[in-house]
């Protein structure tokens, strides 16, 4: 069976205008700006600011067309005889069926133009063979790009016949550059189907563990089920992981499965009940920035190619019919004209990556590393003083595992954990299975580390925590204490760490991580001072030690 159809959700895009033919024929003979100056006349000497047309056939389809205006924020040139100390800009918006529509926005464009407090301005004209013309802002919802463009010459048409004013038909014919900022490519799936992509293990978290693991990747996996299971559930990604993804492909962007607004609204009979799949390119995520309008197939075939490729990634079926998809006004479910090729699946690259991560990380772990890391599988997480008393180790023992498990455990204010529940889990699976220990886990567990390990890093009191063997600790009435495990002492010629050198470093991490110093004032530190007999102080108290014996 054929693939089934793609359809254009929304757009952002720019279409530029100006009297240039191909290199066969001679330059259109009007001026650039003359599109711009005819729109003037008709709107505001016409229509007197504002015109509106409903029920009008294009193509056998009913539009509802709205034109009015705005000040943009450009100076006019000298020579522009305008009322204003700004060019207008021109509106054009068109409603048809459902929610096809498009909002125009038509701004005039010449050489030195100027903001309106007096200062030089680029744009797109700069870099273009005509200097001067027209800039057209497209920002169309289900229309196929070509649609945008074939249609605002119509509206024109049909604005100017309204007031009985003739127009060159060849203004807004045939735009000789543009680029697009913006696209996304969707399909409508049932909710049962969609479970393979978001549920637990499905293509998103797939995809978003291989991409976090990846060299010079970016981007982040969110979800919201708050309104109901599978609102919105989104992976942006730039243009590396878009070529990580689909080798060649270099379209950043995202790829998310979402539920209309109000979710709650629709039956399951209903198509707007069952969510969106949908892959968008957006220029601000991709290298190369927007796309020329000359490209736009090229887009609208990677688009094709990721989106198709998600579907088999996730194993559901590609092929029109049957009961995977959920037509709407706009996509339809049926077949496809052509056919994009699928890519293979990307994501089991990531046996092999994680497998050496956890190699690297876990392999060197020494007998007392192995008591805490199984204390925690089985446990979950305990503040260090408890972790090192399960362990049978000291409380400095466990801040060293922490340096060098760095990525797999973690110290949040002195209580040890993994750094996610899932790879805690996994872990534990392997400690409470009789095949093997936890020694030879590295081999085992390819699958164990998730983007939180690899995103997770220590704040700067934690690293002060794990330096010097410490733990935070709040009790019933809001009192702070601190532990210090690691004995320090007041000569300066000893080798311990000196009093003054460890509250300067607490101070410095405290206000790295953002926190007021002013929180300091009233913490108890617990810590062992070679020869001083008391072992709780205050920080000035500790700062001064040395002054002070």
């Amino acid at each position: 069976m054929s693939q089934v159809e793609r359809a254009n959700h929304e757009a952002k895009l720019s279409l530029y205008y100006a009297p240039v033919g191909d290199d066969s024929e001679a330059y259109v003979d009007y001026d650039g700006l003359d599109p711009y100056w005819a729109l003037a006349d008709l709107l505001i000497n016409e229509f007197d600011g504002y015109q509106e047309l409903t029920d009008v056939e294009i193509n056998g389809e009913r539009w509802d067309i709205r034109m009015n205006y705005s000040k943009s924020g450009f100076q006019p040139r000298p020579e522009d005889e305008i009322a204003s100390d700004r060019l207008y800009e021109f509106e054009i918006n068109a409603q048809g069926r459902g929610e096809r529509k498009c909002d125009y926005n038509i701004s005039p464009r010449f050489p030195d133009m100027r903001k309106s407090d007096g200062e030089r301005t680029t744009t797109a004209f700069d870099h273009t063979e005509p200097d001067e013309g027209v800039s057209v802002y497209c920002q169309p919802s289900n229309l196929a790009l070509d649609e945008v463009a074939d249609l605002l010459p119509r509206f024109v048409f049909e604005l100017a016949d309204a007031a009985d004013l003739g127009l060159y038909h060849g203004y807004f014919s045939d735009p000789f550059d543009g680029r697009i900022t913006a696209l996304e490519r969707y399909v409508r799936l049932t909710r049962s189907m969609n479970e393979k992509l978001i549920g637990t293990g499905g293509i998103f978290d797939r995809l978003a563990m291989l991409l976090s693991d990846a060299d010079g990747t970016k981007g982040v996996y969110k979800f919201d089920n708050e309104r109901e299971r599978g609102y919105h559930h989104v992976v942006r990604h730039g243009s590396t992981s878009a070529g990580e993804m689909v080798s060649g492909h270099r379209l950043g962007g995202q790829i998310k499965s979402y539920l209309p607004e109000h979710p709650e609204k629709f039956e399951p009979d209903d198509p707007l009940y069952h969510p969106k799949l949908g892959v968008k390119f957006v220029q601000g995520r991709t290298a190369s920035g927007s796309v020329p309008w000359s490209d736009r197939d090229e887009v609208v075939r990677e688009l094709d190619e990721r989106l198709v490729s998600v579907l088999s990634w996730a194993e559901i079926p590609t092929e029109a019919g049957g009961t995977t998809f959920a037509a709407d006004d706009h996509f339809g479910a049926s077949a496809a004209a052509d056919s994009v090729p699928i890519h293979s699946d990307p994501t089991p690259r990531l046996e092999a990556n994680q497998e050496h991560l956890i190699m690297t990380t876990l392999r060197d772990m020494t007998s007392a590393d192995e008591a805490i890391v199984e204390n925690l599988a089985t446990d979950g997480g305990q503040p260090a003083r408890e972790v090192a008393k399960a362990a049978g180790v000291g409380l400095s023992t466990v801040y060293r595992c922490l340096q060098r498990l760095e990525g797999v455990v973690t110290s949040d204010n002195g209580h040890v954990r993994f750094v996610s529940e899932k790879l805690r889990q996994e872990i534990r699976a392997i400690v409470e299975s009789a095949e093997a220990k936890i020694d030879n886990a590295a081999t085992r567990a390819a699958e164990l580390v998730d983007m939180d390990v690899r995103q997770s890093a220590s704040s700067a009191f934690d690293r002060w925590l794990a330096k010097y063997g410490a733990e935070f600790d709040y009790d019933e009435v809001g009192e702070s204490t601190i532990r210090i495990d690691t004995v320090i002492g007041i000569a300066k010629s000893s080798s311990l760490p000196h009093p003054e050198d460890v509250v300067d470093e607490l101070k410095t991490a405290w206000s790295r991580d953002g926190r007021d110093i002013k929180q300091l004032r009233n913490v108890r530190v617990e810590v062992d001072v070679s020869g001083k007999a008391d072992s709780v102080w205050t920080l000035d108290a500790l700062e001064n030690v040395a002054l002070t014996g």
